[in-house]
């Protein structure tokens, strides 16, 4: 007979899980006040010091707030308390040139691809305007400039898809795709991405949004090549 070795359960996880699983099926929404430990110690037939060590948990991710004399409410979960998370991850982590291409090119073709249907002419007007900002640096041979008018020409997009998780998630790893991008100009220069950016912009002008998504991951793969 084949013996399995046994799993043993850690109640306090399991609790944990199960409350977690409340607040996403709404059970209970950000603002309501949850049972009390007595309350809850009763319903799953545990001890306090369990359920205290559960909620504890749940305040230490930002999943409730204790209020005192009050007791403990849900809190209102914003894109900023789980993806500011990333920015220690994309240091400590020894990201590599290779990642953030990965990741731009992920988040670059499919914000141009929601953009290009409903970028406005204002919006495509912003677009050309830095992309003279960026021909101007290019002839005072400025590379520190063209960088950041190039990074902001990314952004623009992201902001175009009204995406808000896309576009929170862009501002908070600007930092890491600014340095990214330092790098990049500082290899290939001027000309091809000017030329690319241009392609990219009247393709959004003729509503291509095929051609736009497929210019953008050739520009980005032609980046990452300067650096293989």
């Amino acid at each position: 007979m084949q013996i399995t070795p046994i799993q043993k359960v850690n109640v306090v996880e399991e609790i944990f899980d199960q409350l977690q699983s409340m607040l996403i099926e709404g059970t209970w929404k950000p603002g309501d006040k949850i049972p009390s430990e007595n309350e809850l110690s009763e319903t799953f037939g545990v001890s306090r010091m369990t359920i205290r060590q559960a909620l504890q948990k749940m305040k230490a991710l930002g999943l409730i707030e204790t209020r005192s004399g009050s007791g403990s409410f849900v809190r209102k979960i914003s894109p900023d308390d789980s993806l500011q998370d990333l920015v220690p991850l994309m240091y400590i982590g020894d990201t590599t040139q290779q990642q953030v291409f990965q990741f731009r090119e992920i988040i670059d073709a499919e914000s141009i691809r929601i953009a290009t249907p409903i970028a406005t002419p204002e919006a495509l007007e912003q677009l050309e305007e830095l992309i003279e900002k960026m021909k101007q640096a290019a002839a005072g041979g400025d590379g520190e400039s063209f960088s950041k008018y190039d990074l902001q020409f990314h952004m623009e997009i992201v902001e175009i898809t009204g995406n808000p998780l896309i576009i929170k998630t862009n501002q908070i790893l600007q930092a890491v795709l600014a340095e990214s991008m330092n790098s990049v100009i500082e290899k290939m220069r001027f000309a091809p991405g000017l030329e690319y950016h241009e392609k990219i912009l009247n393709a959004m002008k003729e509503k291509d949004a095929h051609k736009a998504e497929h210019l953008m991951r050739e520009h980005i793969r032609q980046n990452y090549q300067y650096f293989t």
